[in-house]
C-alpha cells in the first residue's frame, strides 16, 4: 500500500450502484438453492463519515439487487452509546451479524465471534492488504475485515499557534517531547480576544467508556507502554511508567494547560472549544478534521454557525512523547467483525446464514466501499479500493506530509493470549476508566490510582 496516497477531502459524489465484483466469489447460495427463503443479515454501524449513510445505502441496494434472497437490515448507533448497546447484546447472546468494531478477546471468548476465513475464499481475501488484516485478528484468527486504516493524533489552530510563537512546522517535522509540548501549550493558555479563557490543550474526558480514557491510552503509548499486554503476555500497566504518565496528565490540569472540568468534556464540547478559539491544541484529531473543520468554516462564513464560532485553519501535529521514549501514533484499522447468535432463528440454516453474512462483509469493506477511506483522508485497505480511489484524494501539503510521517510510527498489532487480554480489558473497564475520570476531576491522586491498578493486577494475574 502506498501510504503517500493518503489524505483529504473527497467529492461528495462517491457511490455508484455496483460493489466489488470479487464479493461475488464468496457466493455459495442464491434464491433457488434456499428454496426462495429470505435471509436477513443484521448490521450495526456508526456515522463513520459524513456521506456514510448514502454510501452504505448504495452498497446495500446493489448487493440486494444481485442477491435476491438476502436482505440487509442496518441500524446506526451513536458513538456515545453504541458500544454499550453492543456489549449488552453480545452478553445476552444476541449480537448483530456484523458490528462496526475490531476484534476483542472479551467478545471472542463469548464463543459468538466468527472466524471469517471459514466463509470467504482466499482469492477474495488476497484483495486486502496484509497489514490491514493483521489488525482484525486475535490469536492469529481473522474475525472481520477492515474498512480503512486509521490514525489518531492531536492538532491545532494555526492562528493561535503562531500567536503563541509555536513553530508548528518544526514540530510536524521533528516531533516534540512532553516537556516541549507543555511549554508550548502554556504559551497558548490565556484570555482570548473575546475575554474568554483559552487553553493550550483540550482533550475529551467524557463521551462513553470507549472514549473517556483515550488521552491516557495515547500518553501511555508515548511513554513506552504501547499495549496493556505485551508480546510476552505480560500485563504492562504495573510499570512505574504508568504512574509517571498519570502525573504528567494531572500536571496539565494543575498548571492550567487543560480545563479543570476535563472529565466532563465530550468530543462535541472539545470541538466547541476549538471553534470558539478557547483551545489552541485539541485531541484526538485525525486527518478527516481537515474536512469537518472545513465544513464548519463554511457555516461560519454563511452565518449559519453558532454565535462565537470562528473560522479555523487546522494543522495536524504529532503527539508528544516522554523523553527517552519513541514517538508512537495511535492507529490501526476500523472495520466490521462477524458474529453469530446463541439461538439462531432465521429462515435458512445457520451455516447458509453465515455464508451470506460473509458476502455482505466483503461488500461493505472492499472496492467501492473504499469511498469512506477517501472521505476520511485515510489509506485504502484493498488493492481494488486503492486503484479506484487513489486519484480522488486532496489535502493541504503540510497536513499530508505529517500524516505520511505519522503512519510510519503506528505500532504493528501483536497477537496475545485471549484470556490475558480479556483480563486486562476487565481491569480497564472496572478500575482504570472510573479512576481516570476521578483523577481528572481531582478526586483521586495519581498515586492512589496507580495503587488501585497494581492491586487489581495482582488479584487478577497473581503477581
Amino acid at each position: 500500500m502506498n501510504i503517500r496516497k493518503v489524505c483529504a477531502a473527497v467529492l461528495a459524489t462517491v457511490m455508484v450502484a455496483s460493489t466489488l465484483a470479487g464479493c461475488g466469489k464468496t457466493e455459495k447460495t442464491n434464491g433457488e438453492s434456499t428454496g426462495g427463503k429470505k435471509d436477513v443479515v443484521k448490521i450495526w454501524t456508526f456515522p463513520v463519515e459524513k456521506d456514510y449513510k448514502k454510501n452504505f445505502q448504495a452498497i446495500k441496494e446493489d448487493f440486494e439487487s444481485k442477491n435476491k434472497n438476502i436482505t440487509i437490515e442496518v441500524e446506526e448507533l451513536s458513538w456515545q452509546e453504541g458500544m454499550k448497546k453492543f456489549d449488552t447484546a453480545i452478553n445476552a447472546g444476541s449480537p448483530p451479524d456484523l458490528m462496526f468494531v475490531t476484534p476483542s478477546a472479551k467478545y471472542i471468548q463469548t464463543g459468538l465471534a466468527v472466524p471469517v476465513e471459514d466463509y470467504i475464499d482466499k482469492e477474495v481475501l488476497n484483495d486486502y492488504f496484509p497489514s490491514g488484516l493483521e489488525y482484525m485478528k486475535s490469536d492469529n484468527k481473522l474475525y472481520g475485515l477492515p474498512l480503512y486504516m486509521k490514525l489518531h493524533t492531536i492538532g491545532g489552530n494555526k492562528k493561535l499557534l503562531e500567536e503563541a510563537g509555536v513553530d508548528w512546522r518544526k514540530i510536524q517535522k521533528e516531533g516534540w517531547t512532553w516537556d516541549e509540548f507543555k511549554q508550548a501549550a502554556k504559551k497558548g493558555t490565556k484570555k482570548n480576544a473575546d475575554g474568554k479563557q483559552q487553553y493550550g490543550f483540550v482533550f475529551h474526558g467524557a463521551g462513553g467508556p470507549s472514549m473517556s480514557a483515550e488521552l491516557l491510552d495515547h500518553m501511555l503509548m508515548n511513554n513506552g507502554l504501547v499495549n496493556a499486554v505485551n508480546n510476552k503476555n505480560e500485563y504492562t500497566y504495573t510499570d512505574p511508567k504508568f504512574l509517571e504518565t498519570l502525573k504528567f496528565i494531572r500536571s496539565l490540569i494543575d498548571e492550567g494547560v487543560m480545563p479543570k472540568e476535563s472529565n466532563q468534556i465530550t468530543p462535541q464540547k472539545r470541538m466547541e472549544y476549538l471553534y470558539s478559539e478557547q483551545a489552541m491544541i485539541i485531541g484526538k484529531s485525525m486527518p478527516y478534521y481537515e474536512v469537518t473543520i472545513g465544513d464548519n468554516n463554511a457555516k461560519v462564513k454563511d452565518g449559519k454557525a453558532p454565535a462565537g464560532q470562528k473560522e479555523v485553519e487546522f494543522v495536524l501535529l504529532p503527539e508528544p512523547y516522554n523523553k527517552g521514549q519513541q514517538s508512537v501514533t495511535p492507529g490501526g484499522v476500523d472495520g466490521y467483525s462477524m458474529f453469530k447468535q446463541k439461538s439462531y432463528k432465521g429462515e435458512v440454516s445457520q451455516e447458509e446464514h453465515l455464508k451470506n453474512t460473509a458476502k455482505v462483509l466483503v461488500a461493505l469493506t472492499s472496492g467501492k466501499a473504499g469511498a469512506s477511506a477517501a472521505v476520511l483522508c485515510l489509506p485504502q485497505v484493498t488493492k481494488s479500493g486503492n486503484d479506484m480511489w487513489k486519484d480522488k484524494y486532496t489535502m493541504k501539503p503540510e497536513n499530508k506530509a505529517v500524516v505520511d510521517e505519522m503512519f510510519k510510527n503506528v505500532p504493528a498489532p501483536i497477537q496475545v493470549d485471549p484470556d490475558t487480554a480479556k483480563k486486562a480489558s476487565k481491569i480497564k473497564d472496572e478500575v482504570i476508566i472510573p479512576k481516570y475520570s476521578a483523577l481528572l476531576s481531582g478526586e483521586v491522586t495519581a498515586d492512589a490510582m496507580y495503587k488501585a491498578v497494581q492491586d487489581q493486577a495482582k488479584e487478577t494475574f497473581g503477581k
